[in-house]
């Protein structure tokens, strides 16, 4: 493969120990410096830079990290590990999640990278794996002299717009990857669902960040674009491929617990739509509110053969082969790989011949164990067992919690049906558990008997399945209730407004429910069921850092926004703004008060003036009057010669 590379003018970069032509500068691509020089410090610090690394899932604290580092990643192409063989192309390295994965299978890889800092992290990924070449180059440049048995496009068709310039350029794009396979090679496509169910539930488009832009078809000349399931297979057969197998990973492509094939769709026997349920909330990139809860609309889907059309990502099979029988008998694939190594396991659903459904389990790693016991906790795997038909608790649990306006009440007693069921579990096995006594201990193996793993089949009948965890002590009564609880505040992404907005949080939900049944815990014994939780996540992860400091009693419930804080917050508004009218109203009334008090001053003044002015006029003129009396009186004297002619007036 070095030869093939070395004749197309490709060199190897002694720094960055990758091959490279001398005048590439790399794709404008990333991250952000700041996280992908912190991952490139992660993984060259790392003495185990294998998938399951323990080591690099302790550095697993935000997106970027988990996106890069962890082993779920791999998940994707687990189900094809027979088929990765031979000569193996990866077209979009990255960081080296999956080239290691694929490095690990023992093919001897071609990984290519557009982005040479990336590609220079792959390489450190890799560095004790021979049989992996890294390669720094655009994909529409690179040539070799070599035809591939399996090419990957994990998460790269949906930017095959930004860096060419075809008109159709995704077509482009597949039509040069099937020159480069041989005539029975096989190319594994992983892409986001344009038209997936959490956009319309709200979660913003991957590449662009933008709620219902996919969906809507915004999508520009130069940006990234993803497609729905009609148009990828119309693109697939269009670049010369005649088969095309679609497989469906929960809760998407970048971190799958699950992996649905076509066959387990199409079985009525087996409900897909279960375990699809129990994915949702572990996609990291869920927004912590939806439009709606995908719990209750998966299951309606399911009903009307919808699954393939709005699945969040797909996961896509390209070749010139039909796929082979044994592709066909597997319904579905559960991984359990965010653990300590020897804990990983594949859980498959099988069909067999005699129409039965059996689950089937294998560790995964090849220092996995089928049984180990610690300090406090053991673990057991169960090889092989029949798949039960019928509907779990937690679902149960779904079709309370998601009624707008539920009752605590309706709540307390699913958790005391649930209790009794366990009751009746634990005496069917010839143990004794009183369902009213908090100090009841339970065997060690009922530590998993949470709602999601017990089974109500048609019949009525109780099924407690996947026992895997067990606690060497056993298992107290009020903290099996306790982990049943939080264990359910887990697995759902949106809790509907309750009728008592008291129960609208975690606090408020857990203690009301454990006080009505008789559990009351006090701080001592919540902070000791934290520290069990702490010691089994410990136990089963093998990271020290995943320890439990409280379980946020005042946090709202998933999905939920308190509506008593957000009904404060809107009557503060509607509060301040009728104030502020209010005020205007007055501040009018009282300019107008002003005015007629300003304007009965005026007149005020004008009356007391012309008061005071006809009071002059008065006093002047009865003044005058009684000058004019007076006169006319001495004048009537004198005539009557009552008085001298000479008498002075004044003394009349």
């Amino acid at each position: 493969m070095k030869t093939q590379l070395a004749r197309q003018g490709y060199v190897l970069n002694d720094t960055a120990g990758v091959w490279l032509r001398t005048d590439y500068e790399g794709i404008a691509y990333s991250d952000g410096d700041e996280i992908e020089q912190h991952i490139a410090e992660i993984i060259q610090n790392a003495e185990d830079r294998s998938v399951l690394s323990s080591e690099l899932r302790a550095h697993c604290t935000d997106w970027p990290t988990t996106y890069h580092l962890s082993s779920q990643r791999s998940n994707l192409l687990r189900p094809f590990s027979a088929d990765l063989q031979g000569n193996i192309l990866e077209i979009g390295a990255g960081c080296g999640a999956m080239t290691r994965f694929l490095g690990e299978s023992g093919a001897q890889v071609l990984a290519l990278e557009g982005s040479l800092r990336r590609a220079t992290i792959a390489q450190s990924r890799i560095l004790d794996l021979s049989n992996v070449t890294i390669v720094a180059d655009r994909f529409e440049h690179f040539h070799i002299d070599q035809r591939f048995d399996v090419i990957t496009l994990i998460g790269v068709l949906e930017y095959a717009g930004m860096f060419s310039t075809h008109q159709d350029p995704a077509w482009d794009m597949l039509r040069k990857i099937h020159a480069l396979l041989k005539p029975h090679g096989k190319l594994i496509i992983a892409i986001e669902n344009q038209l997936g169910l959490k956009y319309f539930a709200g979660a913003p488009e991957d590449h662009l960040g933008q709620a219902m832009y996919g969906i809507e078809g915004r999508y520009r000349k130069g940006e990234p674009q993803t497609f729905g399931r009609q148009h990828l297979q119309y693109l697939l057969q269009r670049a010369g491929f005649d088969h095309t197998r679609f497989l469906l990973p929960f809760p998407d492509y970048k971190l799958p617990v699950c992996i649905l094939t076509e066959e387990g769709l199409h079985r009525t026997d087996f409900d897909a739509a279960e375990l699809i349920c129990q994915t949702i909330t572990k996609d990291a990139q869920l927004p912590t509110s939806t439009h709606f809860s995908q719990e209750r609309v998966w299951p309606v889907l399911h009903q009307n053969g919808l699954l393939h059309d709005l699945t969040n990502s797909f996961l896509i099979v390209a070749s010139n082969d039909p796929p082979v029988a044994t592709e066909s008998r597997v319904l579905g694939h559960y991984y359990s790989t965010d653990r300590s190594p020897p804990f990983c396991k594949e859980t498959l659903f099988v069909h067999h011949d005699e129409n039965q459904i059996r689950v089937k389990r294998h560790a995964i790693a090849a220092n996995g164990c089928t049984s180990f016991s610690g300090d406090e906790f053991s673990f057991t795997l169960s090889a092989e067992s029949p798949y039960i038909r019928g509907r779990t608790l937690y679902r149960e649990f779904l079709d309370i919690i998601t009624q707008p306006g539920w009752r605590i009440d309706t709540v307390r007693s699913f958790f005391s049906h649930y209790l009794n069921v366990i009751s009746d579990i634990a005496h069917a096995e010839g143990h004794a558990f009183d369902v009213s006594s908090p100090a009841s201990i339970l065997p060690g193996d009922f530590l998993d008997a949470i709602p999601t793993n017990i089974v109500m089949t048609e019949q009525g009948q109780a099924i407690f399945v996947d026992r895997e965890w067990s606690a060497l002590a056993g298992v107290p009564a009020d903290y099996l209730l306790f982990r049943a609880i939080i264990s359910l505040l887990g697995s759902v992404s949106v809790f509907s407004p309750p009728e008592n907005p008291a129960h609208a949080t975690r606090g408020g939900f857990l203690l009301a429910i454990m006080k009505d049944l008789g559990f009351t815990p006090s701080e001592n014994e919540l902070c000791e069921f934290l520290r069990r939780e702490s010691s089994l996540s410990i136990f089963a992860s093998g990271v020290a850092n995943r320890c439990y400091t409280t379980w946020q009693p005042e946090a709202d419930l998933p999905g939920y926004s308190s509506p008593s804080l957000q009904a404060r917050l809107e009557q503060t508004e509607a509060a301040k703004a009728f104030a502020e009218e209010l005020a205007f109203v007055r501040m009018a009334e009282n300019n107008h008060l002003l005015s007629r008090l300003q304007a009965m001053g005026d007149a005020k003044t004008y009356a007391e003036k012309l008061a005071i002015e006809r009071l002059d006029e008065i006093e002047h003129l009865t003044r005058k009057l009684e000058a004019i009396q007076t006169s006319r009186g001495f004048r009537i004297l004198t005539k009557m010669k009552l008085l001298p002619q000479n008498q002075d007036k004044s003394n009349v």
